[in-house]
C-alpha cells in the first residue's frame, strides 16, 4: 500500500500538469503550422526581442495599458457614458460590462482610450482578460474573454450603447504578437469594433483578434 501512494501521486501531479501544459502546448503547435495573418509591424529595435521581453518582463497584464506597452499614449476622449454592455450569443456571452477609458481588468473589460465609441466612424477597440480554461468562472472578469478565440467569421456582437443596441457581424479573426499595434489603427471611413484578449489562454504570448463591422 504505502509503494501505490507514491505512484497515485506522480499519476496525480502528471495529470495537473497535463491538464495544463497540454492546451497550452497545442495551442502553440497549430500557430505555428498556421500561416501569419499579418506581418509584423516594423517598431524600434529587433520586434522579436523586444516581444520576448514584453513578455517575460512581469508586467501587471490586469492594467490593459499594458498590452500593447509600444503603442504611442492616446487622450482619453471625454465621454457621457461611462459602461456599456457586449453580448455575443453565439458563446452565450450575454451583457458584459464594458468600462470606457478604464485600466482595471480585473474589474471588467475595457475599452482602449483613445478609440471611437460605439456607433461611431472609427475603431472601438475592447480588450478583455482571459484564463486557463480550469480557473474560469462564469462572473469573475479575469475570465470575461475566455470564449472569444471561439468566436466565428459572421458572428453577431450586439453593443447596448446610451440607450442604443448597435448590431456588428465579425469578418475576421487573426492572432498577433502584442508588438503589431496596427490592430488599434482608427480607420474613419467605416464603423468597426475590435475585441481583444490574450492567448493561448492563461499566457500572454499573442493578442487574439476579432474584427467587426457595424450592419445596422
Amino acid at each position: 500500500m504505502r509503494k501505490l501512494i507514491p505512484v497515485l501521486l506522480i499519476v496525480i501531479g502528471g495529470g495537473v500538469i497535463a491538464g495544463v501544459a497540454g492546451p497550452i502546448g497545442w495551442h502553440q503547435l497549430q500557430f505555428s503550422l498556421r500561416p501569419k495573418l499579418i506581418d509584423p509591424t516594423e517598431v524600434s529595435g529587433n520586434a522579436a526581442v523586444l516581444a520576448a521581453s514584453i513578455i517575460s518582463g512581469g508586467a501587471d497584464y490586469t492594467n490593459s495599458a499594458t498590452w500593447f506597452p509600444i503603442a504611442p499614449a492616446r487622450p482619453t476622449a471625454p465621454s457621457k457614458v461611462r459602461y456599456y454592455t457586449l453580448s455575443i450569443p453565439s458563446l452565450n456571452m450575454h451583457d458584459i460590462s464594458v468600462e470606457i477609458n478604464g485600466t482595471d481588468l480585473r474589474k471588467n473589460p475595457i475599452q482602449y482610450a483613445g478609440t471611437a465609441s460605439p456607433g461611431n466612424y472609427g475603431n472601438s477597440v475592447i480588450f478583455g482578460h482571459s484564463t486557463l480554461p480550469q480557473l474560469y468562472k462564469p462572473d469573475n472578469p479575469l475570465s470575461a474573454f475566455n470564449f472569444v478565440p471561439q468566436i466565428k467569421k459572421g458572428a453577431e456582437i450586439l453593443i447596448n450603447y446610451d440607450g442604443m443596441t448597435y448590431r456588428y457581424v465579425v469578418r475576421e479573426t487573426m492572432e498577433v504578437l502584442p508588438t503589431q499595434i496596427e490592430v488599434l489603427a482608427q480607420r474613419y471611413d467605416k464603423y468597426e469594433l475590435t475585441l481583444i484578449t490574450c492567448v493561448p489562454l492563461g499566457t500572454y504570448l499573442r493578442r487574439f483578434v476579432a474584427r467587426a463591422e457595424l450592419v445596422n
